[in-house]
């Protein structure tokens, strides 16, 4: 009797100039409707007071990225399939997260919002969701800072403390991003949430 096919690995397009890499996987945490504006209000605000020219990041794509698949000519099948099945696997989340420091990361030139404590969970359910598609034979990045992005920017900063913005992580999704268009697609969602309007996507 032959044994089960072998795991799916993430293969991103590597051979093609960046440019045509025109989509990309993900799975990530949106907030509600409510709180997506809240934390919108906040960025406008840290924006403002660090002169920022940069565009901030729209109310309906602010996220917490899980795990990144790459970036693809076109989306694979195949890729999709595993981590939908992977995903299946995983109970929704269902707990707070608290922000409460702003800084940018260098390499990346990100400006965000990070946590210490309040964003514990946020990393425990990351962690069972890597473990889930590494079951799946994809590989996930060990390292993993919470964070939602607001802008990209050259302007240097240090991390500083804001004024705690908590929010409601319920539910998950995979979503496809139509790379330089700022559309994202959300191919399934994962929730916990008893009342589907109030998902911001």
């Amino acid at each position: 009797m032959t044994g089960p096919p072998p795991p799916l690995r993430q293969t991103p397009d590597t051979a093609l100039p960046r440019e045509h890499l025109a989509h990309s996987v993900f799975f990530a945490i949106f907030p509600q409707r409510d709180d997506a504006e809240r934390i919108a209000a906040q960025s406008a605000r840290l924006g403002e007071q660090h002169a920022l020219k940069a565009k901030m990041t729209g109310m309906h794509r602010l996220h917490v990225t899980l795990h990144h698949f790459g970036r693809f000519a076109a989306v694979p099948p195949e890729l999709l399939q595993a981590a939908f099945s992977a995903a299946a696997t995983v109970a929704p989340p269902s707990f707070d997260v608290v922000f409460d420091e702003a800084l940018r990361f260098e390499k990346s030139k990100a400006f965000v919002l990070c946590g210490h404590e309040g964003t514990s969970e946020l990393a425990a359910f990351r962690q069972r969701l890597s473990e889930a598609l590494a079951k799946a034979g994809f590989a996930c990045e060990p390292s993993f800072t919470p964070h939602m992005t607001l802008a990209y920017t050259s302007s240097n900063m240090k991390a500083h403390p804001i004024a705690p913005i908590r929010w409601i992580a319920d539910s998950f999704a995979l979503v496809h991003s139509h790379v330089g268009k700022r559309v994202y697609e959300v191919l399934g969602r994962w929730s916990a949430a008893p009342d589907p309007s109030a998902l911001l996507v």
